[in-house]
């Protein structure tokens, strides 16, 4: 293992349609999120992809449940909520304004593991996260190039990017069973939008930078809750977004399992305490 940085590679195969909005429409049907990639002999050309961000608030949320409810803990500062679920908002207190305690942040990043992964802003402490999430691109034609030689063989990366897009759609209907008028229509809307179809797989990478065996440890946690809930995009309340997960080199998670169950009673002191604090 380079001792500088561990990297897990893999591909996610679309089990169900996924649904990734970006900021454009076509008339009232949302579109895949896209960005302009470099072909060679073609020049810039659209292609659509999962955003790393959407993934890591993802994990970062199964992670702190997880953690939490190993601990048989229950948050009731909102503010801590906050940063654990959502990464918080820096800010200052009264009594730490200007100061940054260098054994606190140690302190958390040593009892709280998925903070040293995904870190936080607690008051006025930033915690530097040490995990980067690539986005997760579609292995086909256009960014065969781009993917590492392995991936070049996949048979799909002969195929171009849209016969791995289609259009679904979703109704609403109006259930009211109240009187109208005469003139007054029942309230029913159909909506399309742009998805990725079943069979579409996208080459993912996460890195894990300077990591100690026991966040490498977390971390094969977090990849373990993700299999248990391997939902990515929108609308997976509503059957999108299945996926099967294939990632190489994952690491174990009995070393963080049993860092927690020892170490539980330090770590709700310390949750305590950021209770108190914030």
């Amino acid at each position: 293992m380079n001792k500088r940085f561990y990297e897990i590679e893999g591909t996610i195969t679309a089990l169900t349609p996924i649904f990734h909005g970006g900021d454009e429409k076509t008339g009232s049907t949302p579109v895949l999120r896209t960005i302009m990639v470099y072909v060679d002999g073609i020049g810039e050309v659209p292609i659509p992809y999962l955003s790393g961000n959407g993934i890591r608030g993802k994990l970062r949320r199964l992670s702190t449940k997880d953690f939490l409810d190993m601990l048989e803990y229950e948050i009731t500062n909102t503010k801590l909520h906050h940063a654990l679920f959502s990464g918080g908002v820096l800010e200052s207190t009264s009594d730490t304004t200007g100061v940054i305690d260098l054994a606190f942040r140690k302190k958390v990043r040593e009892l709280m593991p998925p903070v040293a992964i995904f870190g936080c802003a607690l008051g006025n402490q930033m915690i530097q996260g040490n995990l980067i999430v690539e986005h997760m691109w579609p292995i086909c034609e256009e960014y065969k190039l781009y993917l590492p030689e392995e991936y070049q063989k996949d048979p799909r990366t002969n195929q171009p990017i849209r016969t791995f897009t289609d259009q679904s759609f979703i109704t609403r209907r109006d259930d009211l069973r109240e009187e109208r008028a005469e003139d007054e229509q029942a309230v029913q809307m159909k909506v399309d939008y742009e998805c990725f179809v079943p069979g579409t797989k996208f080459y993912h990478r996460f890195v894990l930078q300077l990591p100690d065996q026991l966040q490498l440890s977390c971390f094969g946690r977090v990849l373990d809750l993700f299999e248990a809930m391997p939902y990515v995009g929108g609308r997976s309340s509503s059957g999108d977004g299945k996926v099967m997960l294939s990632y190489k080199n994952k690491p174990e998670a009995d070393l963080y399992l049993e860092f927690v169950k020892e170490k539980k009673d330090d770590i709700v002191k310390l949750l305590k305490e950021l209770e108190e604090r914030l």
